[in-house]
């Protein structure tokens, strides 16, 4: 059984499924009000018929004459043109009419006429019959009026069709009435629908409970249970901020004494196995620094931040990040070039995970890049660009966009890193809106990524980077 997943035509459903069949019993309690409306009326000309032929019977020296007026079987004509029979019997005794005629004596009665439906001469027929007494004839005279049943079977169908004509036209009615009917019941549940739209719409994750009272009683088990799950929601949220920070305490510090003592083994004379090893757990630790904060600065990108955070000068963070990474680039033999095509690009993002991204595409491309680096900014069609451009290594062609899956690398990278870098560069571009995109340079020369943050109210926009 398919079952409908829309509302809507599930309201639609159970309103106009009643409505047809209460349509359809009407329509049987119709055809049955209507044959007996039609029965009755026919048997009451034949009636009439009978009544006509008995004022005109009269008894003249001592035998029943029976003198039919015209109109006395007119009362019975149609457009169908039935066929109509009749005769007057005494005794059993045919004195006019049709003598084949069923017998009806034994079943006529003088308190009024009688009817039944039979077959004659292979057709249908109703017959109505009738017992009167002439003055001055002792036995009781029987007249029997029968006609052919097509103007009561034309007289029905001509009903029936129109009152089904009458009950479609009303079931289509009341079917276009109930769609802006249903739509009208609905609107309280697509006001729902806007609100919470717009709360996701807006950036930020709003813990506000939704007002219960807000809504029709039939949604607010529905409300009760959101709101229910948006205080889930809220402390696990708020657990990952937590551990966000405690971690980023709670582990660095360690790290970093273990990398000063480290260092001082070092200067001390060692054989070349110790120093080998010293240099090799310094290594080690560096990468386990590098990537406790890759991991911290992805859980960060991934949590919701204060809406104090969503604001930026793209410029000015990515300049402070470029002036930080100046000297690490001068020392890796890497001309790092920085080139904004404007200042004061405000972007939906804060300055501290501006300099995030920045400070992962610079390492990206001093590890895995050329000896030259370009880094500028713009803005264009309502975006702050950041684009960081190397002269090294191009990805691989079949698909860039894994590159920024987490964990992975390129099939050619053999350094220390840990293929978080351009996964964390991802998460906080799309956090506000963003997008970014990798591939080779248009020159074909080198490897750049294209970061794209929504800009603030503040800059509209302007020259493409």
């Amino acid at each position: 059984m398919i079952r409908p997943r829309s509302l809507t035509v599930r309201l639609l459903l159970g309103l106009i499924v009643p409505l047809v069949l209460s349509a359809a019993l009407i329509g049987v309690g119709g055809a049955l009000v209507t044959k007996r409306v039609v029965d009755y009326t026919s048997d009451r000309l034949l009636a009439g018929s009978l009544r006509a032929i008995a004022e005109s019977t009269t008894v003249k020296d001592g035998q029943v004459w029976v003198d039919l007026p015209p109109w006395a079987l007119g009362l019975l004509d149609s457009p169908q043109r039935d066929s109509v029979f009749y005769n007057v019997r005494q005794s059993g005794r045919t004195l006019t009419g049709y003598e084949d005629l069923p017998d009806f004596d034994a079943a006529a009665g003088a308190g009024g006429p009688v009817f039944r439906t039979l077959t004659y001469n292979g057709r249908p027929i109703r017959q109505s019959a009738q017992a009167i007494r002439v003055p001055g004839v002792a036995a009781p005279v029987v007249i029997s009026v029968a006609q052919t049943l097509e103007s009561r079977q034309a007289i029905r169908s001509t009903l029936l069709t129109s009152v089904s004509l009458m009950e479609a036209g009303l079931v289509a009615l009341v079917a276009l009435l109930i769609w802006p009917a249903a739509l009208w019941s609905l609107r309280p549940l697509e006001g729902l629908r806007r609100r919470l739209t717009a709360r996701s719409q807006s950036g930020d994750l709003d813990f506000t409970p939704v007002a219960v009272d807000e809504v029709p009683r039939e949604l607010q088990p529905v409300v009760v249970a959101f709101n229910t799950l948006l205080g889930q929601l809220e402390r696990s949220v708020e657990g990952v901020r937590r551990f966000t920070g405690d971690a980023s305490h709670q582990m660095r510090t360690p790290l970093a004494i273990l990398k000063t003592h480290l260092a001082v083994m070092r200067r001390h004379r060692r054989s070349a196995v110790d120093q080998q090893s010293l240099s090799d757990s310094l290594e080690a630790v560096d990468r386990l620094q590098r990537l406790i904060e890759q991991l911290l600065a992805l859980a960060r990108a991934d949590a919701v931040e204060d809406r104090d955070e969503r604001s930026g000068d793209l410029a000015r963070a990515v300049g402070a990040s470029v002036s930080l990474w100046a000297g690490r680039a001068a020392a890796a033999g890497a001309d790092l070039v920085y080139s904004p095509d404007r200042s004061g690009v405000a972007v939906a993002l804060a300055d501290p995970l501006i300099e995030q991204i920045a400070e992962n595409l610079i390492d990206n491309a001093l590890r895995y890049g050329g000896p030259r680096i370009r880094v500028a900014v713009g803005a264009q069609d309502g975006y702050g660009v950041l684009e960081v451009r190397d002269s090294g290594r191009q990805p691989p062609p079949t698909d860039p966009g894994r590159l920024f899956e987490r964990f992975v690398r390129g099939p050619d990278s053999d350094g220390p890193g840990s293929g978080l870098g351009l996964s964390i560069v991802k998460a906080l571009a799309e956090r506000c809106g963003g997008d970014v995109a990798a591939g080779a340079a248009p020159d074909g020369q080198g490897f750049r990524v294209i970061v794209r943050l929504p800009l603030r109210p503040a800059d509209p926009g302007g020259r493409r980077p």
